[in-house]
C-alpha cells in the first residue's frame, strides 16, 4: 500500500488566471448576469464549476445579441479588434488580461508602429489559434510572422532584421532552440539581424525545474490537466521524461484504484491551468481507496 500522497506545492493557477477567475467570482456574487469571452481557462472541471456558479461563456459573434452587457476578458488577452467590436455594440469590457500579457501586447504594438516593413519583421513564437497568440498577432494586424515550431523557420525572411517575441506560456527550452536556429542565419544584437525578447513569464520558466524535482521525488506521478490544455500536454511529457511512471488524467474518472495498492509514494501535479482545488480533490479520492 502507498505510504505517501503529496500535491505539488508549485502547481496550480498562474497569478494571471487567478486574477481573472477572482474577478468573475466577485461579479457572480453580485447576482447580475456575467459573461466571459471564451473559456476562462483550459480546464473542463474549472469551467464547469464557473458555469454552475452562473458564468455564461460567449464569443465575439454573440456581441450583437447579448445587449449592453458587461463581458470579462480572460487572462489570455484579446486583439484590438475585440475592443472595437465591443464598443460598436455597447458592450462593457471588464479587462482581466494578465498584466504580463498586457505589457507584452503594448511592447509588440509599439514595435509594430516603429517598424520599417522594408527591412524589419516581427516574429512571434506561439501556438496557432491559442487566444493569447491571437491577441499578440492582433497588435500587428496579423502581419507578424508566427512560428509554432523552432525547426520550421523557412517562412521567416532571412533578409530582414528580426524582432523576436514569445507567447508567455511557451516552453523556455524550445524558445532557446528557436533563438539558436534563427541565430544561425543572422547575428544577434540590437543593431544587427536578430533582437531576441524572451517574453515567457517567470512562473513558466520556474515550472519545469520545480516539476522535475517533484517528479523525481516520487515513485508515481498523477498529472492533472484539461484535455485541451497545450501547457498541460507539454508539462506532462516533461514530467514523464523524469518519471516514466507518470499518468495524465483529466478528472476523477481516470483514476485507477490500483495505483494506491503498490508500495512507495504518489505525487500529484498539474498544469498552470489546473486549480489547486482539483489537485486536492484527486488526493482525497486516492486516499479513499487506502481507507476503504
Amino acid at each position: 500500500m502507498v505510504k505517501l500522497i503529496e500535491t505539488d506545492p508549485s502547481a496550480g493557477f498562474c497569478f494571471g488566471v487567478e486574477k481573472a477567475i477572482a474577478t468573475a467570482e466577485a461579479l457572480l456574487k453580485e447576482g447580475e448576469p456575467v459573461y466571459g469571452l471564451g473559456e476562462m481557462v483550459h480546464n473542463e472541471e474549472e469551467t464547469g464549476r464557473l458555469r454552475r456558479l452562473g458564468l455564461k461563456t460567449v464569443s465575439r459573434d454573440d456581441f450583437p445579441v447579448i445587449g449592453q452587457a458587461a463581458v470579462i476578458l480572460r487572462a489570455h488577452g484579446e486583439p484590438p479588434s475585440t475592443y472595437t467590436l465591443a464598443e460598436k455594440y455597447g458592450i462593457g469590457i471588464i479587462d482581466a488580461t494578465c498584466p504580463i500579457v498586457l505589457s507584452l501586447q503594448k511592447k509588440i504594438a509599439k514595435r509594430y508602429r516603429e517598424l520599417d516593413r522594408e527591412t524589419e519583421q516581427i516574429v512571434i513564437f506561439g501556438k496557432e489559434g491559442h487566444p493569447e497568440t491571437v491577441g499578440l498577432m492582433g497588435q500587428t494586424r496579423g502581419e507578424a510572422v508566427l512560428v509554432t515550431d523552432p525547426g520550421e523557420i523557412s517562412h521567416v525572411d532571412p533578409g530582414k532584421k528580426i524582432f523576436l517575441y514569445s507567447q508567455t506560456t511557451m516552453d523556455p527550452d524550445r524558445f532557446r532552440e528557436l533563438e539558436k536556429n534563427l541565430g544561425k542565419r543572422v547575428a544577434v544584437g540590437e543593431s544587427q539581424g536578430l533582437v531576441s525578447n524572451c517574453t515567457i513569464c517567470n512562473q513558466m520558466k520556474r515550472r519545469k525545474p520545480d516539476l522535475k524535482a517533484f517528479a523525481r521525488k516520487h515513485d508515481r506521478v498523477i498529472f492533472v490537466s484539461g484535455k485541451s490544455s497545450s501547457n498541460g500536454k507539454m508539462l506532462f511529457e516533461y514530467c514523464r521524461r523524469h518519471n516514466s511512471n507518470s499518468h495524465w488524467i483529466h478528472g476523477l474518472e481516470d483514476i485507477d484504484p490500483q495505483w494506491v495498492k503498490e508500495e512507495g509514494s504518489i505525487g500529484i501535479s498539474g498544469a498552470t491551468s489546473t486549480p489547486v482545488w482539483q489537485l486536492e480533490q484527486v488526493k482525497k479520492h486516492l486516499e479513499s481507496f487506502i481507507n476503504s
